[in-house]
């Protein structure tokens, strides 16, 4: 069973999943480090960071040669953006603003070959010895949350598109901004904002989804994991070294 494999079992089953974003360092290292360091999924982001389809091809050859899965944010839902990440050796895409039934066809087209979608052939989309059956099964798509129009319409997405959908991820910044809030992570009036996160949780269990968001700090994480999320998409990967140095910064300040 290979990384693709194992995470879709983890994903069809609810346990628990940590992921991490690469935004400023596409160091054909780290797939082997976050590998170890157990990460199970590995997001590339396009929308905000450094990558584009085209220096995507290294990172995905080294995530498919440690074994840890690559999904690419792409900049927007279209084919273009969708199927030539496959085509650098993304194991999926994560579809940014997702809130309306046309995204979510036209990213099941873009990512799926015949029967299912219109993926063209090329690349690196095939693995060695993959059968077009078993890429149209392997492909992982997530859509990602950010407004209330969209987590409106989450269920309804699910019940048309759910076969196709291998996780629902919050992305709470634009959902805050969505909502007319000042600033990030700011004070609430009231639970309107957690609530819609809520109905996010709720729905992706009632169709047997996993869901995640995007977690800054160890609160957020504990906060939205013991509310039932199961998807742990934590940091990004200059976040992360920022946190070890502060560590050892205040380690080394506690020495005699």
């Amino acid at each position: 069973m290979n990384g693709v494999e194992k995470l879709k079992e983890k994903l069809n089953n609810g346990e628990r999943i940590y992921s991490t974003m690469l935004c400023e360092w596409g160091s054909t290292r780290l797939p082997g480090v976050l590998k170890a360091a157990g990460v199970d999924f590995i997001i590339a982001d396009l929308e905000h960071g450094i990558f584009n389809p085209e220096n995507l091809r290294e990172i995905g050859q080294a995530s498919r040669y440690a074994d840890i899965p690559l999904v690419a944010r792409v900049q927007d839902c279209e084919y273009h953006c969708i199927s030539k990440c496959i085509d650098m050796g993304a194991d999926g895409v994560l579809i940014p603003r997702t809130e309306t039934f046309e995204q979510v066809e036209t990213a099941i087209k873009s990512l799926r070959m015949y029967p299912y979608g219109k993926k063209g052939v090329g690349g690196a989309c095939m693995r060695p010895g993959e059968t077009i059956e078993e890429f149209n099964r392997n492909r992982l798509l997530f859509i990602q949350m950010e407004s209330p129009q969209g987590i409106d319409l989450l269920d309804e997405m699910l019940t048309r598109y759910g076969e196709h959908i291998a996780g629902v991820i919050v992305g709470p910044n634009d959902l805050e901004s969505s909502m007319g809030y000042p600033s990030f992570d700011c004070p609430k009036p009231d639970d309107t904002y957690d609530n819609y996160i809520r109905k996010v949780i709720s729905v992706s269990k009632a169709h047997g989804k996993s869901s995640g968001i995007f977690m800054g700090s160890d609160d957020a994480l504990k906060k939205w994991h013991n509310e039932g999320m199961n998807i742990h998409w934590v940091n990004v990967e200059l976040g992360m070294i920022a946190s070890e140095a502060r560590r050892v910064r205040a380690l080394i300040n506690e020495l005699d």
